[in-house]
């Protein structure tokens, strides 16, 4: 849940059309209460160009770019929301914390949660989803922890299979051919000529090249914020 945006809103619409500044918020503040983002973007960030600390201007700005999921932008709005006086910082804080979690970064998340709370102890949403974001935390690491003991198990199993197969077969390599050579591990590469070596390397480097990109980090998942 965006926290303050509804204030700030009422204050926006509220407030004398001034030449400025002010205009520029109070009009960003028309935009965004009725869902254009983009053009209240436009707004705040021509209120910024003139007073770049105005914390009004920056927690819009922090806000309508959240709601593009532009979530860089808005992390820095936020950032430089939270700097300015405590009438907006500990909601810039929660925000915050609501922007890295969006973008993946969630170590971030935690800090700002954390320092949202420091500002306000009381705040049920910001310990909500802190508490969720620390379970998610823990939960990967003993996933790991779990993956982690499964290789080492499944490799002392494999090494302790490998020496039962290899004293089962020993007696019987030397009763049925004992005059025969142990076959060399580079035996059977030397049927391949260096034509087919090449082509052979030619198509590990082309299934290399053709290898599809990994997918950038997801940014629809609900489950931090509560009441969305």
């Amino acid at each position: 849940m965006m926290k303050r945006v509804t204030w700030l809103l009422m204050f926006a619409l509220s407030a004398p059309l001034y030449a400025g500044v002010n205009g520029d918020v109070r009009q960003a503040g028309k935009l965004f209460a009725h869902e254009k983002y983009g053009e209240a973007l436009t707004r705040y960030e021509r209120a910024l160009s003139q007073d770049p600390q105005n914390e009004q201007a920056n927690f819009g700005a922090g806000a309508a770019a959240y709601y593009l999921k532009e979530y860089d932008q808005a992390a820095k709005s936020f950032e430089t929301a939270a700097q300015g006086s405590d009438t907006l910082r500990q909601d810039a804080l929660f925000n915050l914390g609501n922007t890295y979690y969006r973008s993946q970064h969630k170590e971030q998340a935690i800090a700002a949660y954390k320092e949202a709370i420091l500002q306000n102890p009381q705040d049920k949403e910001a310990i909500h989803n802190l508490q969720l974001l620390l379970k998610e935390q823990q939960n990967q690491k003993n996933k790991n922890n779990q993956n982690n003991e499964n290789q080492d198990k499944s490799s002392k199993n494999q090494d302790q299979q490998d020496q039962q197969n290899n004293k089962g077969q020993a007696p019987q390599q030397n009763e049925s051919q004992p005059d025969q050579q142990p076959q060399q591990p580079d035996q059977p590469q030397q049927g391949m000529n260096k034509q087919d070596a090449n082509r052979v390397m030619q198509l590990a480097r082309d299934n290399e090249l053709k290898r599809p990109t990994q997918p950038g980090p997801a940014g629809g998942d609900d489950r931090v914020e509560k009441d969305w």
